[in-house]
């Protein structure tokens, strides 16, 4: 027997959508309809797909159809919320055709924990959605706090209200947890809260569609989908920019798909996962096509004019809308394209120009490799017993907020070297004074095998304050005699993810975009410098 507080919702939503559709076909005379934006009668993207469920993990419009909703999220409202109003969305939905908006607000970060009337932006996001006939996603994002329990009494009492008073709406979508990280996982951390903050919606809202986070930055939807929560209508968010993320990733979500999970990326960037370096737009194109031949739906990141690779807008951008290609970056041009004119179908099988790893764990083995060289001289300043560091960096702009060294490290000897017996140190000059964040975009020994600890020399060197100090598990395995360990893809970031200034970074080359043997890192195994100069 259905559940009696659930009855009245229903017909509220109902008498919602019949109401929408009547005020929007009143007005849309008054609107520049774009003919790829609405279909010949004018219908808004609500007024055409109605309420949205899922079903045999596709999500699925009014009639049962499959639909893949697009469009764009906003950037942090604390910063970027003045992007966020009618003026820009009625522009995004007539100009680009989107068909959905996601509100991001953060909880960290000068966010909704320590400013709560920032809530004030997402209601402001929502009721324009209504207005306009836009779906809409009600982004709670962490990031920095990493596990959702931190500020899960704070989720409920939020998700209460917000269900409360906009449960009746059909074009609500609901997202729990922007991206998960740390010391985290689905079944231990995410699920239970997840199960918890779910069903305070359900009391109010049975049936507009839940998205859930996933671990490793939303990238472990393979975990998800083996244990998946009992509501039909709550699907997982996969996260993914194209300069760092590939094909394991692609797999994961066919994996997921396959065991009749749905799956939504509420957050994609054309950049690589710092927000910046590229655009990689031909990998982006491999994932939109991907996403469209599975029906995924997507939000790109972001609608913001900060001075980052991801955003869609040039800085000084007006806050109304109305923006010329002129004044689009070119993620924003390919964004607006892809919306428009759609993804072609023939993608999900294709490989990634770019690099093919993530944040997430993406296993790999340690194969020993075979492109050892001799080295049997010692760099100065080491003693080399084989170990070779190689270098290059991921970013030539020396000043934004991410330093982004690249490592090899080759083993020249006569005898095989464990991993864990190894540490690289690499120096740099810490502009921030902030807490440092580490992560591991892609290791060919698997991304959960590297580990990283922040130190700051007590006696301060030219060009170096501070180094990171990167080591590896016990299950990280041996370097073979003439073998290496592959690239290991990592990146820096102030907590308070300020710019650094790498012209003064003892360790860091400006012009080394490819690998070479590097002696401003060094190398030390069981404690002994091997390989490279200190500073």
């Amino acid at each position: 027997m259905m559940n009696r507080q659930w009855i009245l919702p229903r017909i509220a939503k109902k008498v919602a959508v019949l109401l929408t559709a009547v005020l929007l076909l009143t007005l849309t005379n008054g609107f520049n309809w774009n003919a790829s934006t609405a279909e010949a009668a004018g219908t808004t993207p609500v007024e055409r797909y109605g309420q949205l469920s899922v079903k045999s993990g596709k999500l699925v419009d009014k009639n049962g159809q499959p639909v893949q909703l697009k469009g764009i999220s906003s950037h942090g409202v604390q910063w970027f919320g003045d992007l966020v109003n009618q003026d820009t969305m009625k522009w995004l939905r007539d100009d680009w055709g989107i068909s959905v908006f996601r509100v991001a607000l953060y909880t960290e970060e000068n966010g909704y924990i320590a400013n709560p009337s920032l809530k004030n932006k997402v209601k402001e996001a929502i009721e324009a959605a209504q207005k306009l006939g836009l779906y809409v996603i009600i982004d709670w994002h962490i990031l920095s706090d990493g596990d959702p329990n931190i500020h899960k009494n704070e989720a409920k009492a939020f998700f209460n209200e917000f269900s409360t008073k906009y449960g009746h709406l059909p074009n609500v979508i609901y997202e729990l947890a922007n991206e998960p990280n740390g010391n985290v996982n689905w079944n231990n951390q995410i699920r239970p809260y997840a199960s918890e903050v779910s069903q305070v919606i359900r009391a109010k809202d049975p049936d507009n569609i839940i998205i859930v986070g996933t671990g490793t930055w939303s990238q472990d939807v393979h975990d998800a989908a083996d244990h998946p929560l009992p509501d039909k209508n709550t699907m997982y968010t996969v996260h993914f920019y194209a300069g760092t993320h590939g094909q394991y990733l692609r797999d994961r979500v066919d994996y997921a798909l396959n065991k009749g999970v749905g799956i939504f990326a509420t957050e994609w960037g054309t950049s690589d996962a710092s927000g910046n370096g590229g655009p990689f737009l031909n990998e982006s194109k491999v994932w939109t096509d991907f996403l469209a031949s599975r029906k995924i739906s997507w939000a790109n990141w972001s609608l913001a004019d900060k001075n980052e690779t991801s955003a869609a807008l040039l800085p000084g951008a007006d806050r109304k809308g109305g923006w010329p290609d002129s004044q689009l970056t070119a993620s924003g041009k390919f964004v607006k394209q892809a919306i428009l004119e759609g993804s072609s179908s023939h993608g999900g099988g294709g490989s990634n120009g770019g690099n093919t790893g993530g944040n997430g764990n993406n296993g790999g083995s340690n194969d020993g490799g075979n492109n050892g060289g001799d080295h049997s001289g010692s760099t100065p300043g080491g003693n080399n017993e084989g170990i070779v560091l190689q270098y290059r960096t991921d970013d030539t702009n020396a000043k934004d907020n991410a330093i982004r060294p690249q490592f090899n490290i080759k083993n020249t000897g006569k005898t095989a070297v464990k991993l864990s017996d190894l540490k690289i140190r690499y120096y740099y000059t810490d502009e921030s004074k902030q807490a440092q964040q580490f992560f591991v975009d892609w290791a060919k020994i698997g991304n959960e095998k590297v580990k990283a600890t922040f130190v700051t020399l007590p006696n301060p060197k030219v060009k170096a304050d501070k180094y990171v100090e990167i080591s590896f598990t016990d299950g990280a395995g041996t370097i073979q005699p003439g073998g290496e360990t592959g690239e290991i893809q990592s990146r820096i970031h102030a907590a308070n993810w300020s710019n650094f200034d790498e012209t003064n970074d003892y360790s860091y080359g400006a012009t080394q975009t490819a690998f070479a043997d590097w002696d401003h890192g060094t190398v030390y195994q069981q404690g002994k410098l091997v390989w490279g100069i200190e500073p």
